[in-house]
């Protein structure tokens, strides 16, 4: 083929169009809606049986008692503002005895629940 010579579209292989139809489909993808499956109004669960709710409701039970038993091994964390004298003491603190100052937190926490009886 040389530069002067142009193909028409008739001589490309194209894919036949789809028909859309005109219903309501139609007008979701013109107000910018996505198609999907259309929408169960049934109840899915009408047709399971009385055994089915009882295994779901163990499951869940069993569910919420494993997470029970995974946090009471978890660290909970508590926040605290302190103002800059008072960190910069903790932080000394903490590099002269060559710990963290978390664990002085720990310490002095526990320390005043302990004398305050709680």
């Amino acid at each position: 083929m040389t530069s002067k010579q142009t193909l028409s579209f008739d001589e490309f292989a194209t894919a036949p169009r789809r028909q859309r139809a005109a219903t309501p489909d139609g007008q979701a993808r013109a107000n910018g809606e996505q198609r999907g499956e259309p929408v169960q109004k049934s109840d899915p669960r009408s047709n399971e049986g009385p055994d089915d709710g009882t295994v779901q409701s163990e499951a869940s039970k069993a569910l919420r008692q494993m997470k029970r038993a995974r946090m009471k091994g978890a660290s909970h964390f508590v926040n605290v503002n302190l103002d800059r004298e008072t960190k910069r003491r903790l932080k000394l603190a903490s590099f002269n005895m060559d710990t963290s100052m978390q664990a002085i937190m720990e310490k002095a926490i526990r320390q005043y629940l302990d004398g305050n009886g709680y």
